[in-house]
Order: C-alpha cells, then structure tokens, then sequence
C-alpha cells in the first residue's frame, strides 16, 4: 500500500444531524492516531445537513463528503463509502456518535498484536439527559453461531481488515439489521469476531416508544433471517423468539 494512502476509512451515513456531526467530527480529529481519511455519506436529507456538512468539512482534505441522489437510508449510504475506500481497514461511526481519542490507536494495536481481522468493542450508551450507562458486550469471540441468536457487535465499535477480508458491504435485503447482516456474513466464512473490553465509543440513546421499538426489532429481525440468511419459517422463528429473549430479558 502507497504511503500516501490512509491506513483507516471511516464510513459514517449522514442525515438530518446538524445538530450533532460536529461533536462527531471533533472526535474524529481527535484520533491519536492520524492516517485515517473520513468518508461522509450525507443522504439528501433535503433540510440543509448537506449545505451544513460543506461548510462544516471544507478545508480538511482527510475528509470526503458523497451525496446520494435520493434519500436511500443507511445501508446504501454505507456502502458508498466502503466502495469509495482506500484504507486497508474499515470503520464505522455514525453521524450523532463519538469516539474515545484512542479508539483507533487501541483497536488497530490490539488486531495487529493478535492478527485479528474483525473486532468490536464495548461502548458507551449516552441518553438525552447527559446520563452515561457503560455496555459490555458479554462474550470475547463471536462466532456465526452465537450471532444467529444475538448480535453483540454495536457497529459504531467494528474495524475489520480488507486486506484480509476484502470489502464487505451492508446487504440491502434486511433493512435496519443491514449490521446484523453483515457481521454474519463475515463470520459465515469461519472469521470471527474478537471483543476489546475496552469502551471506545459512545452512542447516543435516541428517543423512541418502547413498544415501537420492540415491534419494528421483532419484525426486521425476522426479514434478516428468512430473507438474508434464506432460513425456513420454523427455523426463522425458532432464532427470532431465542433473539428476543435475549434483547429483552438478558442483560449484560
């Protein structure tokens, strides 16, 4: 790989986020370790972000800033980014989350220490009130087995390695588990993911009903398996119901 190429491509979707890409543009800038380029997707959300973003992002030639032609969601957003990537290892974060300084010092120092190709972290949930509760993950190593039944890996936490990997894109057949979705088929071809305990992220707990919640998750979780993993009804509930469970009454 050429020097002058970026180590690390941050790929965050954008939309509507006026509000909160500066605090994630800051922790991005803030990375102690530098040879990074950031890929922003803004998702024609047809209220200014776009205009925002231009004004927000000129001047810094790390950054990239990709318009879609319509508003598409994440998914698509996603992988325009990871297709116009020119670093060897790919990162998410999303346009309202934010970063340790040492996220990616610490995370590209723990994959090339245990050559590891996929790995996640624990991360930080930040609520409307400024409260701060800390998510562990639960298991160090999670295989595509372990995943069918949960998906532990918070996608803001995920660097994996295209050298090793190659590109792997968000599928487009399992809208809002387009994550879920792609970490099995990473792990499908016998990668698995490795967990660094540290919190490196923080997400930002967004407002939404309960019952709303449960239901959409009930819902689209059952698509990522009938529609992405190609599974029958029987076995498609059978991984749904052991899904819930653990969404709703397991806490880690």
């Amino acid at each position: 790989m050429s020097d002058n190429l970026p180590i690390v491509s941050i790929i965050t979707p954008a939309y509507k986020c006026r509000e909160t890409v500066r605090d994630t543009y800051e922790s991005v800038k803030a990375q102690t370790f530098s040879s990074w380029e950031w890929i922003v997707i803004e998702d024609n959300s047809q209220d200014g972000t776009y205009e925002y973003l231009q004004e927000l992002l000129s001047g810094d030639s790390r950054v990239t800033l990709l318009r879609t032609d319509k508003n598409s969601g994440a998914a698509v957003a996603r992988n325009l980014g990871i297709e116009k990537a020119r670093g060897r290892y790919i990162a998410f974060l999303d346009s309202d989350d934010l970063w340790n300084p040492k996220k990616l010092e610490l995370q590209l120092r723990f994959m090339e220490d245990n050559g590891y190709a996929f790995t996640f972290t624990n991360f930080d949930l930040l609520t409307k009130d400024g409260t701060i509760y800390h998510h562990e993950c639960g298991k160090d190593v999670i295989t595509h087995k372990s995943l069918l039944s949960k998906n532990r890996i918070g996608c803001l936490t995920v660097i994996y390695d295209t050298s090793i990997i190659g590109k792997v894109y968000m599928p487009l057949d399992c809208a809002l588990r387009e994550d879920h979705g792609a970490w099995l088929d990473i792990t499908k071809r016998g990668i698995d993911a490795h967990l660094l305990k540290e919190c490196l992220s923080v997400y930002r707990v967004r407002e939404e009903s309960v019952s709303s919640r449960k239901f959409r998750m009930i819902k689209y979780q059952y698509r990522l398996y009938r529609r992405h993993e190609g599974f029958g009804v029987i076995k498609s509930l059978y991984y749904l119901v052991l899904c819930t469970l653990n969404r709703l009454f397991i806490k880690h």
